[in-house]
């Protein structure tokens, strides 16, 4: 029986975050579910989409999340995932969005990341 405690360990150990930024997925219906919590996210509860736009396209006061080249970070999952933990001093940019915690935070970085290598689709 799945339990939420073992859910997050099943999913820590299913995505090895490495130092090139991909995600290591031992099964790819994980994989997918990390990408589809992460939209839900990102166009919901984290209010993400505000600044950055509906299709991570950027806007007015916060950058693309789109493309090989980035503006403060690396683009590597690792560096998402940090930015979004941490937030980004000087920028409207807040740690956690709208409250989110460090499994969100997981899955919206792995969308994020999806996105941006054209794996998955905003």
């Amino acid at each position: 029986m799945r339990t939420p405690g073992s859910m997050t360990l099943m999913l820590a150990l299913a995505f090895a975050v490495l130092p090139t930024g991909r995600a290591l997925a031992q099964d790819s219906t994980q994989t997918q579910h990390a990408i589809d919590e992460g939209r839900k996210v990102f166009h919901g509860r984290g209010g993400c989409f505000a600044c950055h736009g509906g299709k991570l396209q950027g806007g007015p006061i916060a950058p693309a999340l789109t493309g090989p080249k980035w503006l403060h970070v690396d683009g590597s999952l690792n560096e998402i995932l940090n930015r979004i933990r941490t937030g980004m001093a000087g920028t409207v940019m807040i740690a956690n969005p709208g409250g989110i915690g460090d499994d969100e935070s997981f899955y919206v970085a792995n969308y994020i990341w999806a996105v941006s290598q054209g794996k998955a689709k905003p």
